[in-house]
């Protein structure tokens, strides 16, 4: 896979077996059988329509059908793996579409597998032979190139949205902001208690005056002793 340390440390790493098997994959397939390429609707970034056409039948292997999953190419999957292949530095796409193009390869298949088909042109039974032939390879070239295509598909696969749903995967979180909460309304104001008046202190009685005492003359007279 592209960016991947594990790849460029096993993938790209090649001995000079895995060498020769690809300079032998690739220039026999200018006298071998040829696949006939698929139409996958628009122009492709990295891949030839040939070599799209290989993603397609391996990945129709590798994902086969399943209740609620679409195909791949229902969510044209080999246009999908050419824009993540489209993405890696020149010479790692140059070593994907070999080694594409010497998983197909008629004679490399007689040679490795007894197969004299191309993997496009094969029964279904002799593509997983096929696969399974490369992913318990005990050359370490066929291995590791099994692990990068399956890889790639896989990628390319449960990328699309239209797995998603079938995963139970909610998608990627919105690249778009939430909107603002309106502001909580403000509680209407409570209208305060109008003060009640100060009680009023009763006016003092004016103090009834003493009756002013009498004078002698007032005095009743007393009768004589």
């Amino acid at each position: 896979m592209p960016g991947e340390s594990e790849g460029r440390r096993s993938f790209l790493r090649w001995g000079l077996a895995g060498t020769a098997i690809l300079a032998v994959g690739g220039a026999s397939w200018l006298v071998t059988r040829r696949t006939r390429p698929l139409s996958v609707g628009g122009p492709l970034l990295a891949l030839s329509p040939v070599e799209a056409t290989v993603v397609l039948a391996l990945s129709e292997r590798l994902l086969p059908p399943r209740d609620s999953f679409p195909r791949p190419f229902d969510v044209d999957l080999p246009r999908r793996v050419d824009a993540i292949v489209s993405l890696a530095p020149e010479a790692t796409q140059a070593e994907v579409r070999r080694l594409l193009r010497l998983f197909d390869n008629a004679l490399a298949g007689f040679l490795l597998d007894g197969q004299f088909h191309t993997f496009t042109d094969s029964t279904l039974e002799q593509q997983d032979a096929r696969i399974a032939a490369w992913q318990t390879s005990r050359h370490a070239l066929r291995r590791t190139g099994y692990k990068a295509l399956k890889r790639l598909v896989y990628a390319a696969y449960y990328g699309a949205p239209e797995t998603w749903a079938a995963i139970g995967y909610p998608g990627p979180p919105s690249l778009t902001p939430p909107e603002p909460e309106p502001p909580p309304k403000p509680e209407p104001k409570r209208s305060a208690p109008r003060p009640r008046p100060p009680a009023v202190a009763p006016e003092p009685r004016p103090l009834e005056e003493a009756p002013a005492p009498r004078s002698g003359m007032d005095l009743p007279q007393e009768g004589p002793p």
